[in-house]
């Protein structure tokens, strides 16, 4: 889930937030939360909001499927999480057995996750 690190997730959230023709001032007061730390989130100062924030942002932004993608992959990305969209799919344990068969755990546990990609 490598994304060009020349995309941030406060640019894309200003980008998105102009689109929906909101203004600052009412996506925060919409998400409830304060002045600073939105200005905070928007200028990179912070990493990207918790899941629960992301998706009450989404809400808002009735963003594009390619935009919704990126706007969770950023986040993730600078959280150091797994995207928030997969980790609500990652709690159906049907998916989790699918996904896991896939898996080549001979090479996992040999060279570590980060040379597992495919």
């Amino acid at each position: 889930m490598i994304v060009d690190d020349s995309i941030k997730f406060c640019y894309l959230l200003a980008q998105m937030i102009k689109e929906a023709n909101l203004s600052n001032v009412k996506f925060y007061t919409a998400l409830g939360i304060k002045k600073p730390y939105f200005y905070d989130i928007l200028s990179g100062k912070v990493n990207p909001p918790p899941p629960d924030r992301q998706f009450a942002m989404l809400n808002l932004l009735n963003p594009t499927e390619e935009q919704r993608e990126l706007f969770f992959d950023l986040a993730a990305q600078e959280r150091n999480e797994v995207p928030a969209d997969i980790a609500v799919a990652l709690k159906d344990k049907k998916l989790r057995k699918k996904l896991r068969k896939d898996i080549d755990y001979e090479k996992l546990l040999k060279n570590g996750d980060s040379k597992n990609e495919r």
